[in-house]
């Protein structure tokens, strides 16, 4: 299942959540590069296998250099007073005391880099106490990208991204790699990738296998450790609450979207009509509106937080409605809504 094919999923979802056993007739396997998917799979198996392969593949670590074994921490870091959320999809610590940071990404986005740059000094500052020397450890950080970040580059899918000075890494210890996934899938879909035997080329296959629903290749089918990869992608293995959840927050993100663009539209507008008039009209628009999203969003999603909360709690009513239609037991809508049962018993 691919993202579109996702997003189909949780609209239907939407409208009647046993939608879910008709996909799973169409589709044998879950969208690998949900957030929740791709935690579920990478972060809940007991001795992290899959995860250690991946990361090793896509860093190239062999021998010495790889990675034996990861522990996982808590995937926030708290913002400190008016600072935002440091969230990232995998935070883990190696053998070695490295540091790897996982972040998978479905849509590119004009502040995708900044982000990233926020979450490794997030994670760095977390890192040297006082009292302690100013020593860091090696911090890896790999972005999983479901869209093209570097079109100049079209024939490469892997790319190591290191602040340079007179043709040498300035500070190697830090180490940010991010992965064109489409893109490998078009290089493969043309054959420019067939004579690429690398372990993460393997790994992308079984991906697009999965992504694409495509008959397995055999060379992957005899790996044990992409077997377990595509044993627990199955769409059957994921229960009915997940998408659900997933239905909410994407339901959430777009209101908060919706609030904020047009908060930030108007405001954008404004301030971009004053400060570029002089310079000229259309390339302040452009700015104002920029600047002005950014600043709309944050604005308007406060404002329009009231009205979120409001619109929520009609559509918990709405559902546990239907589910006591459908006959659906009392404690399992109270579990699924969150309303309390007199309030259900009234509707």
């Amino acid at each position: 299942m691919n993202r579109t094919q996702h997003e189909a999923l949780l609209e239907a979802m939407k409208m009647d959540a046993k939608n879910l056993v008709k996909y799973r007739k169409i589709y044998k396997y879950a969208y690998l590069l949900c957030d929740s998917v791709f935690k579920i799979v990478f972060a809940e198996e007991k001795d992290h296998s899959l995860l250690i392969s991946l990361v090793n593949a896509m860093l190239d670590l062999h021998g010495d250099s790889a990675i034996k074994s990861i522990s996982l921490e808590m995937q926030e870091y708290p913002g400190i007073f008016n600072k935002k959320n440091c969230i990232l999809d995998i935070i883990g610590t190696t053998n070695a005391g490295e540091k790897v940071l996982v972040e998978v990404q479905q849509q590119g986005d004009k502040y995708f880099r900044d982000r990233v740059e926020y979450y490794i000094s997030r994670v760095i500052e977390n890192q040297v106490h006082k009292n302690e020397k100013y020593e860091l450890p090696q911090i890896y950080f790999i972005g999983l990208l479901d869209f093209e970040m570097f079109p100049e580059e079209p024939a490469e899918y892997i790319h190591h991204v290191d602040e340079m000075c007179h043709g040498k890494k300035f500070f190697p210890k830090i180490q940010k790699v991010f992965v064109e996934i489409e893109k490998f899938f078009e290089l493969e879909n043309a054959g420019t990738s067939k004579d690429d035997n690398s372990e993460a080329a393997q790994w992308l296959r079984a991906i697009k296998a999965i992504v694409k629903e495509e008959p397995v290749p055999q060379k992957i089918l005899s790996n044990e450790t992409f077997q377990k990869l595509i044993s627990s992608v199955e769409l059957s293995n994921f229960e009915e609450e997940l998408f659900n959840l997933e239905v909410k927050n994407m339901t959430d993100l777009k209101a908060q979207h919706e609030i904020g663009f047009a908060e930030g539209k108007e405001q954008g507008f404004a301030e971009g009509k004053t400060e570029g008039f002089a310079e000229g009209k259309t390339e302040g628009f452009v700015e104002g509106k920029s600047e002005g999203f950014v600043e709309g969003k944050s604005e308007g999603f406060a404002e329009g937080e009231k009205a979120e909360r409001a619109r929520a709690e009609k559509e918990k009513r709405e559902l546990a409605k239907g589910l006591r239609e459908d006959g659906v037991p009392m404690e399992i809508i109270v579990r699924r809504t969150g309303l309390p049962m007199d309030e259900i018993e009234k509707l």
